[in-house]
């Protein structure tokens, strides 16, 4: 079979980690084991326009594999040209970059996979991290360092801490509970979750989350938000 794999270049940082597989150099670290079981393997980072490196190999693949971090868009007309293609595998989570509709309202005989949970912790804690930012009022502060300047009041004034505040995600699957999990040591006032079904009541306990079924209410009620939903189809 023909494989296309698109990923982005890293440069001098593949070289300097091998672990840094979603990139050209390393190509998920299957290049290697699929060629030797008799697949041709395209490796490459050129997926915009008619003329991408993607777009030649379409035709005759039979796999594509990409990524949500640099994705090689898999639209109507790309479909309509990969004749052969019957499987596409996301080496991430999130498959808005593959027209999926069209896929599936013409019956089409073609596969897409997604490596499930792949990138919770990251993304929790991604989450937690930027909400931090934001109430400390972080970026304005550090431009204001790097211009040779320093607005303490300024900075302040919009600056808050997240203890004794009430935060709600909405959402509370794998990344959103992971959140709540990450929240837990600020002390906040409480946690709230929407979501469509309740969590388990040993979870719920776990956390000291409340959930609140009315996303209104849910908004009205927290200092901070944060939407941790996947709205997929």
């Amino acid at each position: 079979m023909k494989v296309v794999i698109v990923l982005y270049t890293a440069g001098k940082h593949a070289k300097d980690e091998s672990r840094l597989y979603g990139c050209t150099e390393n190509a998920l670290g299957i290049k290697e084991e699929l060629e030797k079981a008799g697949h041709t393997v395209v490796v490459t980072a050129d997926k915009e326009g008619p003329e991408s490196e993607f777009e030649k190999n379409l035709p005759d693949a039979d796999i594509v594999i990409t990524t949500p971090f640099h994705p090689a868009y898999l639209t109507k007309e790309r479909i309509q040209k990969a004749k052969k293609l019957k499987l596409v595998v996301v080496a991430g989570v999130g498959s808005d970059h593959i027209d999926l509709d069209y896929i599936n309202q013409n019956n089409l005989d073609i596969s897409v996979l997604e490596v499930t949970g792949s990138n919770v912790v990251s993304v929790a804690e991604h989450v937690v991290m930027t909400i931090l930012i934001l109430v400390k009022n972080f970026v304005p502060a550090h431009e204001q360092i790097m211009a040779g300047d320093w607005d303490v009041a300024g900075i302040a004034k919009d600056s808050f801490d997240i203890e004794n505040k009430t935060i709600a995600t909405i959402g509370a699957g794998r990344i959103g509970y992971r959140v709540l999990e990450r929240l837990v040591p600020f002390n906040p006032k409480e946690l709230l979750y929407y979501d469509y079904q309740a969590l388990p009541a040993d979870a719920e306990k776990k956390v000291g989350a409340r959930r609140v079924t009315d996303l209104k209410e849910l908004v009205a009620q927290a200092d901070i938000v944060t939407v941790n939903w996947f709205l997929v189809g």
